[in-house]
């Protein structure tokens, strides 16, 4: 370990917990040297020091290497504890002179903006500020006592703060003068108060104002509007001068696709990062979305679009009444122009129709690696993915939560065919089961295995086991090698006396088969994806325990396990997880009623790092 070259080190410690990290300090005086600084894994996780930790402080104040902190976390602090921790701890001043991100996100304690802006002093190097969901901090009227300029802060999250004003706004702008990121996301701009209320609320004017004074400074912006409103001329008016540098843009407000055109033919295929929210189509559906984007945003490297769903219609009637046009085989959707794009989410572009996915991912989309379908996507889109399209290979990241319609046999494709994913959703789909995970596909009526696609089979695989009955019929064009090899085609193989109930014999027979040396080489289960590290299984009904003896058992960079809402699934099995993810961090058993506290021990205690999530 001690020899080993600096980019295997880290790339060994991204596979450890911080608690791991601690105990791997203590292996050795080089090891503790190395990792004493915090630079290993601070390059790979933000360091979050909290005054109750059993370590954070102790071990700042105790370091003597502070190279590579870059990333720094204080949203558990206090006005009092922060101000007695730059009075005393010269090691804490250190490390946040050589910060480059400083996060105060979700900070339910009230810091007085006097000891913040006593803190950045000392971050010469600061360039990212993270003050989201800052819950009381923008109540302060403490800003204006603040003369001081940090130039170095160059992007500045102020996401979910509905306390920020105008007045706030323009005093952090003053101290920030070098912004070339912001973000006011879960903010709603409000127009047209009065003068006396600039304390209060953030307004469109002042906010439109401040860009359009930096127009040329700025590389990203994101921007929230009161979502019962229309945002269209308020879109038209923050672009009246055009930021020639703007590459990443994500807009939270109802407007309708002429809008998008609008500032699309401005930005003149600048744009890098596109996430539209509460997007409003007309009756020509999504065509004129695609063909604004595929002629003016052509270097998109993520697209996000979100449609508008009225707000005073309940699910149940947004279901029933709201409809949207279906476009029939002339649609010409398509992304063919954008040849960087790697991050696709149309999950709610429900318009879409099984011929208008399988069309759109027909194009060389080579370098996708991220996509999240609509609820209308079929078996037969799965299949085109998987066979046809040309990201197969670079896919890593794939969401099908809400597509209902899906099969097992969607599963299977994917476990065959997608190798390179790091994450599977499937959330919410009450047709998918155990077996898909397993790897087989097995016929209701006949309990017949069906076949992902005509193979050669073995002979001594069915002569091996005793759980078979079967029927040889030869087709006309047999191409079966007898007598070593039979066609899938020629042979209906039947599983005998099976049950789909999670009954005992059924177990053995599911036993038999999966350890027989053939298994993998004529199906595919969930073990194939050696990538994977999230699965999410929300509310996916049909799974049972079955899952953990014969499905998960060997995904070795599982991180995240996601089977809230899977009524069926109980203690049993829970014990298999830990040896079969050794990797395991999070479990997320919400709305699991039938596991007991006993079956989590037992988790907890076989699975030694894994975080249970339970509401």
């Amino acid at each position: 370990m001690e020899n080993l070259p600096v980019e295997i080190f880290d790339l060994i410690l991204a596979h450890l917990t911080l608690t791991d990290w601690k105990c791997l300090r203590l292996t050795s005086r080089t090891i503790y040297t190395r990792l004493s600084s915090f630079s290993s894994y601070s390059h790979i996780h933000s360091i979050i020091l909290s005054p109750k930790s059993s370590s954070g402080i102790t071990l700042l104040d105790k370091l003597t290497l502070m190279e590579g902190i870059e990333h720094l976390s204080l949203s558990n602090f206090n006005y009092t504890e922060l101000h007695t921790l730059l009075q005393t701890s010269e090691s804490f001043r250190l490390c946040l002179n050589q910060l480059n991100s400083l996060s105060f996100a979700r900070s339910a304690t009230l810091i007085d903006s006097r000891i913040f802006y006593e803190l950045l002093s000392y971050c010469k190097s600061l360039e990212k500020l993270d003050l989201s969901n800052y819950k009381f901090f923008f109540l302060s009227h403490n800003f204006s006592q603040n003369s001081n300029i940090y130039p170095s802060i160059k992007r500045l999250n102020l996401n979910g703060n509905i306390h920020l004003s105008d007045y706030a706004f323009n005093c952090l702008m003053k101290s920030f003068p070098n912004i070339e990121s912001l973000h006011l996301l879960d903010i709603p701009l409000r127009s047209f108060i009065t003068s006396t209320e600039n304390r209060t609320v953030l307004t469109f004017e002042n906010v439109c104002s401040y860009i359009q004074k930096y127009h040329e400074r700025f590389k990203a912006l994101t921007i929230s509007f009161e979502p019962s409103l229309s945002c269209d001329t308020q879109i038209k008016r923050l672009f009246i001068k055009i930021p020639t540098n703007l590459i990443y843009f994500h807009i939270d407000g109802t407007l309708n696709v002429s809008t998008l055109l609008h500032f699309l033919l401005l930005f003149d295929n600048h744009l890098e990062i596109l996430i539209v929210g509460r997007l409003k189509l007309d009756h020509t559906g999504c065509q004129p979305l695609f063909d604004a984007v595929s002629q003016y945003a052509s270097n998109l490297k993520k697209l996000c679009v979100f449609l508008n769903i009225p707000l005073h219609l309940s699910a149940t009637q947004q279901q029933q009444q709201i409809r949207f046009p279906v476009f029939n085989q002339s649609s010409d959707i398509s992304l063919s122009s954008l040849k960087q794009l790697n991050d696709l989410d149309i999950q709610t572009l429900y318009p879409l129709n099984e011929i208008d996915l399988i069309n759109l991912f027909s194009d060389s989309l080579t370098y996708l690696k991220k996509l999240a379908l609509p609820r209308n996507t079929t078996d037969d889109v799965i299949k085109h993915i998987c066979i046809q399209s040309s990201f197969v290979l670079s896919l890593t990241h794939l969401n099908l939560s809400n597509c209902s319609s899906l099969s097992n046999r969607s599963i299977l494709l994917i476990n065959k065919y997608l190798l390179s994913l790091r994450e599977l959703t499937i959330n919410y789909n009450i047709n998918i089961n155990d077996f898909a995970l397993i790897g087989l596909s097995i016929c209701g009526i006949g309990k017949t295995i069906e076949w992902l696609s005509p193979t050669l089979i073995n002979r001594q695989f069915i002569d091996d086991l005793s759980i078979w009955t079967y029927t040889i019929t030869h087709q006309t064009l047999c191409k079966c090698q007898l007598p070593t090899y039979i066609s899938s085609s020629c042979i209906k193989l039947r599983l005998k006396d099976f049950s789909f109930d999670n009954d005992e014999y059924s177990e053995r027979i599911l036993f038999m088969l999966t350890e027989h040396k053939l298994f993998n080489e004529y199906f595919y289960s969930i073990n194939k994806l050696k990538n994977l590290k999230s699965l999410k299984l929300r509310q996916c009904i049909q799974l049972t325990n079955r899952l953990f003896r014969f499905g998960l058992r060997s995904l070795p960079n599982l991180q995240y396990l996601d089977i809230s809402l899977c009524e069926k699934i109980d203690d049993k099995n829970l014990s298999l997880i830990g040896q079969a993810c050794p990797s395991i961090e999070t479990i997320d058993l919400s709305g699991c009623y039938k596991i007991t506290e006993k079956g989590k021990q037992i988790l907890k205690n076989t699975a030694k790092r894994v975080k249970i999530v339970d509401f």
